[in-house]
């Protein structure tokens, strides 16, 4: 699945302080995503790209970031600064540097999409780079992705990176939206998510466990 519509239902999510509607909207986007999707879609809303069990960190700094926008958009600091001003986000700020920036909007379209998977990918990558020039190489990576992203795109990828989502959509409403999604008893998963720590694997395990049993019912 595409990068953009999991960006599409964060601003959904933005836009409503309904906790039943926040639960449908995820349930139901969640439906939509292949297997392997599952866990790294469900970090992503949380605002997480590894899960919490996993030793792997982004280790990338605001510095690092802020430098790279301005490098991509080709705005100045002061430019960057009062769109932080004027929205008090720094996902929001930089879609407004992205949508007025002077980048190189033709490799935008140029491009395929980012898909989730993609992203993930590049994560895993930046999480593994050590040793001598790891800073220039995480700046390669990120600058490719980056690069490729529609201004809604910066805004969550940016978002993950720094761990702020500020949707107001949190764990306890992401249970329920994968009892929802997967006809799973919210009871169920409230406990497995007790037990594992984290609600993204009991989400791919309730995929793929919901999955197994529609086959075995229609092979009956």
């Amino acid at each position: 699945m595409d990068f953009r519509e999991l960006t599409e239902l964060c601003d959904r999510l933005e836009a409503t302080t309904k906790r039943g509607e926040m639960v449908e909207l995820v349930a139901e986007f969640l439906r939509k995503l292949r297997a392997e999707e599952v866990e790294p879609a469900t970090l992503m809303l949380l605002g997480r790209p590894f899960p919490r069990w996993s030793p792997k960190v982004l280790e990338v700094s605001w510095a690092t970031l802020h430098d790279l926008i301005l490098r991509l958009t080709r705005v100045r600091p002061g430019e960057f600064a009062a769109a932080f001003d004027k929205t008090g986000d720094l996902g929001a700020a930089t879609a407004i540097v992205f949508e007025s920036g002077r980048r190189r909007r033709q490799a935008v379209f140029i491009e395929e999409p980012l898909t989730i998977s993609e992203v993930r990918k590049t994560f895993e990558k930046i999480a593994q780079l050590k040793g001598p020039g790891v800073r220039e190489r995480k700046e390669r990576l990120l600058e490719t992705m980056l690069s490729r992203a529609t201004p809604q795109e910066a805004k969550y990828l940016v978002k993950v990176i720094i761990g702020e989502m500020r949707t107001g959509f949190q764990e306890g409403l992401m249970e329920l939206a994968v009892a929802d999604a997967f006809n799973v008893p919210h009871d169920a998963i409230r406990r497995a998510a007790m037990f594992t720590g984290e609600i993204a694997d009991v989400a791919e395990i309730a995929r793929v466990w919901r999955l197994e049993q529609l086959i075995r019912e229609i092979q009956r």
